[in-house]
């Protein structure tokens, strides 16, 4: 049996945790809804409903905070994925990454590669998140994939992620071709998986 003061450890480390989840939800909700040129402390304190020093006391700047809310982001891209689809065939898993890139979350995601470039910590959290992030998506696909993988299955999985990431920018400004233009890298695809 867990001690009092064992008990309240426990009972502080849960508060602290779901602290924790406010301010990070409350950051990407902030990326995605005002950028991040407005995602100030302030706002981010604000957005959550917690004091100041409660934020500050787990995050002492927007660097640390930002560091951690890509993790955060990365996880809530995962669980997405994960939960919008059981991909079966070539066509299928390409529909399920693309669904990865058309929600809000990509939004968010956009705003951080932006502030990435100039800060190398930043650049290094992103780095490392969708590394796991794309590991993460590929196993999900792969275990759901029939039959065995293709030879040039992680080229094309590569490929096919810099392809809608730049789509997903341009249709920031325009949505007219983007159905046209998935439907042509599912149709260029199929022919990739059935070529010898």
């Amino acid at each position: 049996m867990a001690s009092p003061t064992e008990g309240r450890r426990r009972s502080d480390a849960a508060r602290s945790g779901r602290t924790r989840e406010r301010i990070l939800q409350a950051a990407v909700d902030s990326l995605i809804e005002d950028g991040y040129a407005a995602t100030s402390i302030g706002a981010i304190q604000s957005r959550s409903g917690v004091s100041r020093g409660a934020l500050l006391h787990q995050y002492p700047n927007k660097a640390h905070l930002l560091v951690d809310a890509v993790r955060h982001l990365s996880d809530q891209q995962v669980d997405e994925v994960l939960a919008y689809s059981e991909p079966a065939a070539a066509e299928d898993w390409m529909t399920v990454l693309w669904h990865s890139f058309a929600t809000p979350l990509f939004g968010a995601v956009l705003e951080l590669w932006v502030a990435a470039r100039t800060d190398a910590d930043l650049r290094g959290a992103l780095l490392r998140h969708q590394r796991d992030l794309h590991g993460s998506i590929r196993e999900s696909i792969t275990r759901n994939l029939e039959g065995p993988l293709p030879e040039n299955f992680d080229s094309v999985f590569e490929m096919t992620l810099t392809y809608f990431r730049g789509l997903a920018l341009t249709t920031i400004l325009s949505t007219n071709h983007r159905d046209r233009l998935l439907d042509d890298w599912r149709a260029t695809m199929r022919s990739v998986f059935s070529s010898p």
